[in-house]
């Protein structure tokens, strides 16, 4: 690996008062996110203000260091390990919520966690949409740099729809402004939206406008399940079909429900059952409305249907998919995974292959997703102890992926590229693509600094493993 003047950077950052640590302990907090792949870097720096941003970049940027942007780690596609080495820009400090509640706009810093903002907004009756399910632990600045989306974005949209203007640093220390925030702009290249979903590639977000939202009157939920993969999928049809408007809308199948069955038995769920969930918002009165409706028209197909209004009762039902996730462990201790997006009309073809794959490699393949988007977390379970065995998951989830995207579909639909998934981007993009992302890349950072080896070059992850052992805050 190239080797960098740390010592001089250290020198440069302390004279600007920036604090700069080499502890070990420092350094491997640094040095992995939700993945578990960890490449330790030569030091963490930390910002406490945009100006220390500035001043960190600029000393990069003159020694020639690569700076991986990290906010609070939470990313599934490895983008802000250190592959490249070099040091890591830690921007957690950057942690401030301003509400306006006229203007009905957020002001934060890039480091403010999503559910504190959402919070901060529901003390005026506001509240701010996307929420992925790290919202807990993950930061604005990371949600936008992934275009980060989560179960409500079916109605209220990702990040991107829900930002209004930010601030960022180019790697030469130069602070720009992408957009206004107004509920209108037309002034010129739109840098904001050229930004969202840059993944740290591009320049450091350090501020941001988010739009707020008047909290809904009421809500509900409802739940139906049905005897096989293919009878829910039919069910999500019906849905889409229907004059319903859910804000969630969430799919598990038999594998996933069978799972939470046996982890979590006083859940009741169905024996041999896939499942739909969703949740409506509105007026007082329309959201119970539409969720017996949303009963009403999966009643002849499901084996069992319910809905709720009161929270407590919610809660019960959006406990069985909020098991999901741990509860698949069942079916093997190594997890393969991707977040693909299919075309509502290609969603029973690839169901059908990606089945046969897992048959095929003796693998269990269960699925899990926001159905109303078409955005699927699918995964590959094996023996982590067996590592022909993660191969095999590894090679068998390259043809799913290449089959999502071989139907019209998409490589990631809000965990990003990072390295982990630089490998598709040649699938999914042509050639001439490629290049203007490159070149857009080179424009804004000229000696390639800023995280450097993800998204634009395939990165060959054959041979590397996650940490087995490491309990994350979010675990």
């Amino acid at each position: 690996m190239e080797t960098f003047d740390i010592a001089a950077l250290a020198k440069l950052l302390e004279n600007g008062g920036v604090e700069f640590s080499r502890s070990q302990d420092a350094l491997f907090k640094a040095s992995l996110d939700h993945t578990r792949y960890s490449a330790i870097p030569a030091g963490v720096a930390f910002a406490a203000s945009e100006e220390d941003v500035s001043k960190i970049l600029s000393a990069c940027s003159e020694l020639g260091i690569p700076a991986t942007v990290r906010g609070s780690g939470t990313g599934c596609a490895g983008g802000c390990v250190p592959i490249c080495g070099g040091i890591v820009l830690d921007i957690s400090r950057l942690n401030f919520i301003e509400i306006d509640p006229v203007s009905r706009i957020a002001h934060v810093g890039a480091g403010a966690i999503t559910a504190d903002i959402d919070a901060a907004a529901r003390k005026f009756g506001l509240f701010y949409a996307p929420d992925p399910s790290s919202h807990k632990f993950s930061s604005i600045g990371g949600n936008i740099a992934c275009n980060a989306g989560g179960l409500r974005a079916l109605k209220y949209g990702t990040t991107r729809e829900n930002l209004l203007a930010l601030k960022a640093v180019l790697a030469s220390g130069e602070i720009i402004s992408g957009a206004l925030a107004l509920k209108k702009y037309s002034v010129g290249l739109n840098l904001r939206d050229i930004l969202v979903g840059s993944e740290g590639t591009l320049a450091v977000i350090t501020q941001a406008w988010l739009r707020l939202l008047p909290l809904p009157e009421s809500q509900s939920a409802a739940a139906a399940f049905f005897p096989s993969d293919e009878a829910a999928l039919r069910g999500v049809e019906k849905i889409m079909r229907a004059n319903l408007s859910p804000s969630v809308f969430e799919m598990m199948d038999a594998e996933t429900c069978a799972c939470v069955r046996k982890r979590n038995p006083d859940l009741q769920v169905p024996e041999n059952s896939a499942a739909l969930l969703a949740q409506f918002d509105g007026e007082a009165g329309s959201a119970q409305a539409q969720a017996k409706a949303f009963a009403d028209v999966l009643a002849d197909t499901a084996v069992a249907v319910s809905y709720a209004v009161e929270p407590e009762k919610m809660e019960k039902l959006w406990a069985v998919r909020r098991a999901s996730s741990q509860a698949m462990f069942e079916l093997g201790s190594g997890k393969f995974s991707q977040d693909i997006v299919l075309p509502y009309g290609a969603v029973a073809e690839f169901f059908k292959f990606y089945k046969a794959l897992g048959a095929r490699e003796k693998m269990a393949t269960p699925v899990f997703g926001h159905v109303g988007d078409g955005n699927y977390h699918i995964h590959f379970m094996y023996d982590l102890s067996d590592k022909a065995a993660r191969r095999r998951a590894m090679r068998a989830m390259d043809e799913a992926v290449a089959k999502a995207v071989e139907l019209g579909g998409a490589v990631s639909g809000e965990h990003g590229v990072g390295f982990l998934k630089s490998k598709y981007m040649p699938l999914q993009h042509t050639r001439a693509e490629l290049e203007l992302m490159r070149g857009i890349k080179k424009l804004f950072d000229p000696r390639g600094i800023l995280n450097r080896g993800k998204v634009y070059d395939a990165a060959d992850i054959s041979e590397m493993e996650p940490l087995s052992g490491v309990k994350l805050p979010w675990d």
